[in-house]
């Protein structure tokens, strides 16, 4: 009969909102793409205006070091 080890599994949950806004006032219809991002277990939340990050704040959450 073999044994198998379970592995220990972490589970977050992470809550994201993505909006629009106006880049400049002077320029109308000039939009770009803002987000907020939260680790539910801890209530730490980012804003970003880049994916880099967000995809960045995910790697630090969960403990991976690289965000590739």
């Amino acid at each position: 009969m073999r044994y198998v080890r379970a592995m220990s599994r972490r589970k977050d949950a992470f809550l994201v909102n993505l909006w629009f806004e106006a880049e400049d006032e002077e320029a109308p219809g000039a939009r770009r793409w803002r987000g907020s991002v939260e680790l539910l277990s801890t209530r730490e939340r980012l804003y970003f205006s880049d994916l880099t990050e967000l995809v960045a704040f995910l790697a630090t959450s969960t403990g991976r070091r690289d965000a590739n």
